[in-house]
C-alpha cells in the first residue's frame, strides 16, 4: 500500500515549489504445506512453514528551483523492518542533490553551438535490510529435525529441534552515495552526453559468519566490514544523420 500527497506552487515566475509527502506499507508472506507417508503407508507426517515480514516507511521530498536556473532536490526516508531488533529496527536516510543550469546564465546565451550545460551535485544514504537468513534473524528460533534425526534415551527415541543462528544486535546496511556530473549538449542535441565522478561507501554490511565449532550453531549474520568503490562515467549520445533522404 502506497499514499502520497504532492503540492506544485509558482510564486512570481521565478521561484517553483513541489513538495510530496507519502507514507508506504509492505507485508511479505510466505506458506508451505505437505503431508506424505513412509514406505509402509502408516504414520503420515506433515510439514507445516509459515514466515512473514513487513516494511513500512516514511518519505518525503522538496524540489525547489530559481529562474530555472538553479536546483535544489532533498528527500527524507525513515524506514521500518520486523527483521530487526525494536532497538535496530528503524533507519533515516537523506539525501540532496544540487544543479545549475549554466546555459541559463547571461554569459551562455549567445553561445548557438552549446545546446545544454549543467552541473549536478549529489549527497545520499540508503539502507539495505533484505537477507537470506529469513524473516526472524534477530530472534532464537528452532528448526524440527526430520524423520529419523532422532536422539535415543534408553529405548525411547526423541524428535530433535536444532537451533538456528540469530543476532539480536542486527541492523541497517548502510550505502553512502557522493557524485558529481556535467550534463551537455552541442548543436541542439545533435551531440549529448554527460560526464561523472562518483564514490560509494558501504559499512555495516550484512554478512553472514563462521562461528567457532561450541556456539551452538554453525553460522551468524552480522553487520561486518566496508566497502568503497569509486569511478567516472562518461555517457555520449550522437545524431549523426538526420536527412529524410539518407
Amino acid at each position: 500500500l502506497d499514499f502520497y500527497l504532492q503540492y506544485a506552487k509558482d510564486f512570481n515566475e521565478k521561484h517553483h515549489f513541489d513538495i510530496m509527502a507519502g507514507y508506504s506499507w509492505q507485508h511479505f508472506h510466505r506458506s508451505t504445506e505437505n503431508a506424505y507417508n513412509n514406505l509402509n503407508g502408516d504414520n503420515p507426517t506433515s510439514y507445516i512453514f509459515k514466515t512473514e515480514s513487513y516494511l513500512i516507511s516514511f518519505f518525503g521530498r522538496v524540489n525547489y528551483s530559481f529562474m530555472n536556473r538553479y536546483l535544489i532536490t532533498a528527500t527524507l526516508r525513515n524506514d521500518g523492518t520486523s527483521r530487526f531488533s525494536k532497538d535496530n529496527r528503524w533507519g533515516l536516510f537523506p539525501s540532496v542533490a544540487l544543479g545549475w543550469k549554466i546555459k541559463e546564465e547571461g554569459f551562455m546565451k549567445d553561445v548557438d553551438a552549446v545546446s545544454d550545460l549543467k552541473l549536478r551535485l549529489g549527497y545520499g544514504i540508503t539502507g539495505q535490510q533484505d537477507i537470506s537468513q529469513g524473516d526472524y534473524p534477530y530472534m532464537a528460533t528452532y528448526f524440527a529435525g526430520q524423520d529419523g534425526a532422532y536422539y535415543q534415551f534408553g529405548d525411547q527415541f526423541v524428535p530433535i529441534a536444532r537451533p538456528d543462528g540469530y543476532n539480536p544486535n542486527l541492523k541497517w546496511e548502510t550505502t553512502l552515495t557522493r557524485n558529481i556530473g556535467l550534463d551537455f549538449g552541442f548543436w541542439n542535441g545533435r551531440l549529448s552526453g554527460s560526464l561523472d565522478a562518483y564514490w560509494n561507501t558501504t559499512k555495516d554490511l550484512l554478512m553472514q559468519t563462521t562461528l567457532p565449532k561450541g556456539a551452538g550453531y554453525e553460522f551468524q549474520y552480522q553487520n561486518f566490514g566496508q566497502t568503497s568503490n569509486k569511478g567516472i562515467e562518461l555517457a555520449l549520445d550522437a545524431l549523426l544523420v538526420d536527412q529524410k533522404d539518407f
